[in-house]
């Protein structure tokens, strides 16, 4: 007993020397349940006067900072279950948190976490395979939804100062009746890239979709507190359910990365190669137009409990070359856009995230794109006062439940944000410089003229099953023969008219979406799920879209997201 009390004291404390000086650089990319328990630590024990919420993809060292603190607290059952479970993750088997095993051929999972593992001084490696097979029948349009998804991932470092990710994937899927028409209108799937048609024998499904998505990122630790990361992802800045700033709705683009976090600052900025249209709008071997991005964030963490952050990008399309006067990693992008004459896309924004309360927290963002003082508060409806705002609140073991979880949030963007003047004569309707990647947003789903408030409780009553519920609701004005500001890839030099601009305006549509998932552990890592989905989407002119779905599935280290727009 006494002996296991000291592994216990020793492991903590080599685990915090490690994390403060050598700490794994890579994220959590796919461990929702990771993030949302240290949220839970956040809120219900101590608040981490380090990590800086609004960055979405958690460091691993972070997570094992605060789960190697938390064996000091006095946490409830559910949540030491939940922080045994993400250490299996987290570490080797050779570590002091996991319960090692032979493994199969005294080679494979040694870690039950791991399919393969190396954990050496100088080199570290895991390696991981991916599966999610889902399957249900849409009763309103009486066709069968299916995912086929199989997949590898793979990270580690080499001499504690060169971290690396690498992940594949393979699709096979059909979609619901309301993400085709998107993919459609727009030739691409909601978070991926090219695609071809597939027909599926199994489930008697014409269309269907064959696709491939890659993510991965070399990253060198520069000093103790900065790093270099070259990659091809996406990225997610705030605290809520979706990002107003920049969220990871888009498919996976090239990055340069650079950031740091000392004192009470954290910093990083990007700059990102994007498609401007996707590969399924050109004919035959046709290489894409190129529009590129550099973006700013700024946090700083006043205390645990109180952290603002400051954001700008700016998205411009060059014929020959990148604009180099952006890649100054400090300066204001808007005196740069000025010095240029105005001709690209510059947004500006705000977060905040403040635990006011025992169990609560709060949260907002501000995106600015364009407007002019005089005309805000004129009453004109001027089209140029482009900008969106989000208010949130999340509060943990509601009405004292333990594992209880509530996340409440609105959203609201203005009609013609995110949209730009820039054309090119491959896409002359769609503008070239819009906040988009291959004809997807970059911020919020819906991309603009729109408002919604979405509801979701999360309910973890025993150590393996888990509930998530969610409802949404949205009214959006969609364009029809004309551009009411709804879809950010056109240019808005087709605007329907400079004044008397409203939210909603266009085609009104009132959608209701109510989604329940439920899933099982069976080992760790793999699940069971089963899923319910009622989706109504009103509209006058352009018809109802209704969606009734019953389905199940199982997954293998992966999280269980859904296309909820």
């Amino acid at each position: 007993m006494i002996i296991n009390h000291l592994k216990i004291i020793l492991g903590f404390i080599l685990g915090l020397f490690c994390c403060s000086v050598y700490g794994q650089m890579q994220y959590l990319n796919n461990d929702d349940n990771a993030l949302h328990l240290i949220e839970r630590y956040q809120h219900l024990y101590k608040a981490d006067s380090v990590r800086h919420t609004s960055f979405k993809n958690i460091r691993r060292h972070d997570v094992k900072r605060i789960l190697n603190e938390s064996h000091n607290w006095a946490i409830s059952s559910h949540d030491d279950f939940n922080r045994s479970h993400v250490d299996n993750t987290l570490y080797f088997s050779n570590d002091i948190f996991v319960n090692a095993q032979k493994g199969l051929w005294n080679t494979f999972y040694k870690n039950k976490a791991h399919l393969f593992e190396v954990n050496n001084s100088d080199f570290k490696l895991t390696i991981n395979p991916i599966l999610n097979v889902q399957f249900g029948r849409d009763s309103k349009s009486e066709s069968t939804v299916f995912l086929n998804m199989r997949g590898l991932e793979l990270w580690g470092e080499i001499d504690q100062n060169l971290y690396f990710y690498s992940s594949f994937f393979e699709h096979q899927s059909s979609f619901f009746n309301y993400i085709n028409p998107f993919i459609d209108k727009y030739k691409s799937i909601p978070g991926q890239g090219n695609y071809k048609p597939f027909n599926s024998k199994l489930f008697n499904s014409e269309n269907s979709f064959d696709y491939a998505n890659t993510q991965a990122y070399l990253g060198f630790k520069i000093t103790k507190h900065s790093h270099l990361e070259l990659g091809h992802g996406r990225h997610f800045i705030g605290n809520g359910m979706r990002s107003l700033l920049l969220s990871d709705f888009a498919n996976n683009y090239f990055y340069l990365k650079l950031g740091f976090r000392i004192w009470k600052i954290q910093y990083q900025t990007i700059f990102a190669e994007l498609n401007n249209g996707s590969s399924r709008s050109t004919l035959g071997d046709v290489l894409l137009p190129k529009k590129y991005m550099a973006t700013h964030y700024l946090s700083f963490k006043v205390s645990p409990k109180l952290e603002f952050g400051f954001f700008e990008s700016v998205v411009f399309s060059r014929e020959d070359h990148f604009e180099f006067q952006y890649l100054n990693p400090v300066i204001l992008y808007r005196t740069v856009e000025f010095s240029l004459d105005s001709p690209d896309n510059v947004l500006i924004g705000f977060n905040a995230n403040w635990q006011a309360l025992p169990k609560t927290s709060f949260y907002v963002q501000l995106i600015l794109d364009e407007f002019r003082t005089s005309e805000l508060f004129s009453g004109n409806g001027w089209w140029g006062n482009k900008l969106g705002y989000q208010i949130g609140m999340k509060y943990f073991d509601l009405f004292d439940i333990k594992t209880l979880d509530l996340q409440l949030e609105y959203n609201s963007v203005r009609p013609y944000t995110y949209s730009h003047n820039q054309t090119s004569e491959t896409f002359p309707d769609l503008s070239t410089s819009s906040y988009s990647h291959n004809n997807q947003p970059l911020a919020h789903p819906l991309g603009a003229n729109f408002s919604e408030v979405i509801f979701k409780l999360r309910y973890h009553p025993v150590s393996k099953f888990v509930i998530i519920a969610r409802y949404l609701h949205s009214r959006i004005g969609k364009d029809i023969n004309s551009n009411f500001g709804s879809d950010i890839l056109i240019t808005n030099t087709l605007r329907e008219s400079n004044f008397n601009n409203q939210l909603h305006q266009g085609a009104k549509s009132n959608i209701s979406h109510i989604d329940v998932s439920l899933s099982y552990e069976l080992f760790q890592n793999l699940f069971i799920d089963g899923f319910i989905k009622m989706r109504t989407d009103k509209n006058v002119v352009l018809g109802d879209t209704n969606t009734s779905f019953i389905g199940t599935g199982f997954r293998y280290n992966i999280n269980n997201k859904q296309i909820d727009y």
